[in-house]
């Protein structure tokens, strides 16, 4: 964290001791998630009340920079839109509950990137390298699992001398009487969900600190080393966020352009054809192919049945979250017997975004939900041609991963979302501020 890009006459170690402590923030944020997903649903909050404690010591915040944008206030309507579904919903507390708790992760993501935004060259820089070091940290703590059977977490395990009942899910951990011989490699898919959204906003980070002799380099060993640990995992979803963020990265570099048609047609396209495009895959009947993973096929049913429900409320939708109430109800129904098996996810969400808003905000939802995801990439047309490319292979990411993978409202995945927002704000602004920092002249000498 204390780098040798800056010159330490010009920038003494006490004027960027801001950048010191925030950067470690996020270096935490970002290894943690890795190691523990759920983490970053409490360092999420701990990198806001840190920024939010820096500001209040600075006294050269504009507070003009605080307005809202058309990003914050498409994401505003849609999450009060949610929250008003608490009116038509059969148990009013769960929308109330966790639209509240989206409204203040969305006001704490947008505090992150506008804080970010203002902050100077050498905490950028400190910041910068928090992000790398956690995030490479993180992905060679997977790799060392991933090889070694999880060697770490059953020393752990054991160690802490846990027996049978005290993990959870139980099918994922295999016991001789007390002792814990094995883990399911299962028990690792939740924590490549952060390997894939963190991945370019960290590439931006070393682009934008490295010297430019080592940056490319560094950039290219860092995305090799995570695409070896997400596709080794078994977690689908994370590999399809990864291919879709390196295919719209290369598309971009091709043309701008045309790469910001072919997303937003993408995301307009998951956002108001989900429904017979899932009533599709059924009919085509995907849920007995055979090369397709026993997980893709369990969701081309969740998804069919899904739609179906929806179909009954296609308006106003059954109200934020409630998916988790009705979900027994969904599983007693469920159309397809053969995969009782694998029926357990069914209670729990839709295991789509896309199709989860369609079914618990009905159109009007998904409607908004389109409009937020067009802002952002708004917001991308109006960044630098360098940063472009970075920009649209991670919201192609995010949106990849937001298709097929966890529930919208859970804490954690949120968590992940905004943090990713401020890792690529800060990565962007590594980036800009990189070229014309007269203070990183070894960087501009290389």
């Amino acid at each position: 964290m204390f780098s040798s890009q800056l010159d330490k006459v010009r920038h003494p170690l006490a004027s960027r001791s801001r950048g010191i402590v925030l950067g470690s923030i996020m270096m935490i944020a970002a290894a943690a998630a890795l190691v523990s997903a759920r983490t970053v649903a409490f360092t999420f909050w701990i990198a806001v009340a840190g920024f939010l404690i820096a500001a209040a010591c600075r006294r050269d915040i504009d507070v003009k920079q605080l307005q809202p944008g058309p990003v914050a206030l498409s994401l505003g309507a849609f999450l009060l839109y949610a929250l008003l579904s608490a009116t038509w919903a059969a148990l009013p507390a769960v929308p109330l509950e966790k639209a509240s708790v989206a409204l203040l992760a969305a006001a704490g993501t947008l505090l992150l990137v506008t804080l970010i935004q203002m902050e100077t060259r050498p905490n950028l820089v400190h910041m910068g390298e928090g992000i790398y070091i956690g995030l490479l940290v993180g992905v060679l703590y997977l790799f060392v699992e991933l090889v070694s059977d999880q060697a770490i977490k059953l020393w752990l395990y054991r160690a802490l001398e846990l027996r049978p009942g005290d993990l959870t899910p139980p099918e994922y951990f295999r016991w001789d009487g007390p002792y814990l011989f094995a883990i399911s490699r299962e028990d690792l898919t939740r924590n490549m969900t952060d390997a894939a959204l963190f991945l370019w906003p960290t590439v931006m980070a070393i682009k934008g600190v490295w010297r430019r002799s080592w940056h490319r380099i560094g950039a290219a060993a860092l995305v090799t080393l995570t695409v070896i640990v997400v596709m080794a995992s078994y977690h689908a979803s994370s590999k399809l966020a990864l291919v879709a963020g390196l295919a719209a990265f290369a598309l971009a570099r091709l043309s701008l352009r045309w790469a910001g048609r072919i997303i937003a047609f993408a995301w307009v396209t998951a956002c108001l054809a989900v429904i017979p495009l899932v009533l599709l895959a059924y009919n085509l009947d995907l849920h007995h192919s055979t090369w397709l993973e026993p997980s893709a096929r369990h969701r081309v049913i969740i998804w069919n049945f899904t739609a179906e429900k929806t179909l009954e409320a296609p308006w106003l939708g059954i109200g934020a979250n409630m998916t988790y109430v009705l979900g027994p109800e969904l599983e007693d129904q469920s159309p397809d017997p053969s995969a009782e098996a694998l029926k357990r996810t069914l209670s729990i969400h839709s295991h789509s975004i896309y199709l989860q808003t369609w079914f618990e905000l009905g159109l009007f939802g998904a409607v908004l939900l389109t409009l937020v995801g067009l802002s952002i990439l708004g917001a991308i047309r109006s960044l630098t041609p360098r940063l472009q490319a970075y920009a649209y292979a991670a919201f192609a990411s995010a949106a990849a991963m937001a298709a097929s993978s966890y529930g919208m409202w859970q804490a954690w995945f949120m968590a992940s979302f905004g943090l990713c927002a401020a890792l690529f704000a800060l990565g962007a602004q590594c980036m800009s501020t990189a070229k014309c920092a007269g203070e990183v002249s070894p960087q501009s000498r290389g």
